[in-house]
């Protein structure tokens, strides 16, 4: 298969900042006392910058390391570890990575297979919002919906727009061929191609590799991601929070998929609070912090709003699920500019965030 690069498309950003009624209480305890009313440029680069896009290339880079020195490796095993941080959705990557090919694995990344289901829905997928599953088989809709109503309800006097709609991305959009496949790689490679090798050609070799993944079009890495989109100033694109399968399947893979779902949409939703009031800057901490800062106000802005009695009205043993899967989506890449906050950092913001909901 040839390596070809993406052309630079306008993608929706993916990060910001606040909320009416609360969010001095939060940025203050936080030590985020600087907003600004900012927006990113975006780029192709946006998804693939996402939080768990980050982690699955992180993933790939330590495998990748462990193979290149396996002397390094087994002396690694052998002594104690040293490191207090440990990520269950690394780890789990790491096994689900473990079963496909060093050949494949790259071929992958560099078509940016994780990225084309994503594409597909945001910019060429017609917008059938009724029409929208959540998980392979749908089986998360109804709470994906239901929890969705609850937080514009919650979140309605904080000026969040009515209209941010749910999508959801499938790796077997990718299947079919003619009707999705082959538009989504028009728009990503379309200065590529030539006469030796068409977009038929590429589409045929991306299938081809995704019948050898484990799972096919259901292999999870190619949905792995959740995040939020902002609509553009020229109002071309909607706002909304995408989830894919391979979210879901991670949860169940964890045995966390009870409040795993309501969790993930009510961090995203929270991202869009954050959209409102701006974006979090602090000029000390450099772009790793505020990331992280970002992401952990978000955990916490989920955590209120799950266990508000207005709100998801959670039970004490569904909050502390919350925690969990909170820590199960944390990394451990401190240095990362994709860094979103360790393990047990994303727990103690919700653990903090359903606390002030008392």
């Amino acid at each position: 298969m040839r390596i070809i690069s993406p052309q630079l498309l306008l993608l929706p950003t993916t990060t910001m900042i606040n909320r009416a009624f609360f969010r001095l209480a939060l940025l203050c305890s936080l030590s985020i006392c600087m907003i600004t009313a900012r927006r990113l440029e975006p780029s192709f680069n946006d998804i693939e910058q996402t939080e768990f896009a980050q982690q699955l290339q992180h993933a790939i880079q330590i495998i990748s390391r462990q193979e290149d020195d396996l002397s390094s490796t087994n002396k690694q095993q052998q002594a104690p570890s040293t490191s207090s941080c440990s990520s269950p959705s690394s780890k789990w990557l790491k096994s689900v990575i473990s079963d496909v090919s060093t050949e494949d694995l790259s071929t992958f990344f560099d078509n940016h297979l994780h990225v084309l289901p994503f594409v597909y829905k945001l910019h060429v997928a017609p917008r059938q919002y009724d029409q929208e599953y959540f998980g392979l088989d749908g089986e998360y809709t109804q709470e994906i919906t239901s929890v969705h109503n609850q937080a514009k309800d919650f979140w309605s006097d904080s000026g969040v727009q009515d209209e941010i709609y749910l999508l959801s991305a499938h790796g077997s959009d990718l299947a079919d061929r003619h009707g999705k496949l082959v538009p989504t790689l028009e728009l990503l490679f379309r200065n590529n191609y030539d006469s030796e090798y068409t977009v038929y050609d590429h589409a045929t070799d991306i299938q081809e590799l995704i019948n050898r993944l484990p799972g096919g079009y259901n292999f999870p890495l190619l949905t792995f991601n959740a995040f939020a989109t902002d609509e553009m100033d020229d109002k071309v694109e909607d706002s909304s929070i995408i989830i894919g399968d391979g979210y879901f399947q991670f949860q169940q893979a964890l045995g966390m998929d009870s409040e795993g779902p309501e969790y993930a949409h009510a961090h995203e939703f929270s991202h869009h609070l954050q959209f409102l009031l701006g974006g979090v800057s602090d000029s000390k901490s450099g772009i790793v912090q505020v990331a992280k800062k970002s992401e952990l106000l978000a955990d916490a802005f989920s955590a209120y709003f799950l266990a508000h009695d207005q709100g998801g009205n959670m039970a004490s043993e569904e909050i502390s699920n919350v925690h969990s899967v909170a820590f199960s989506v944390g990394d451990c890449v401190k240095n990362n500019e994709g860094h979103h906050g360790t393990p047990i950092q994303r727990k103690c913001a919700t653990v903090w965030g359903a606390e002030l909901a008392d």
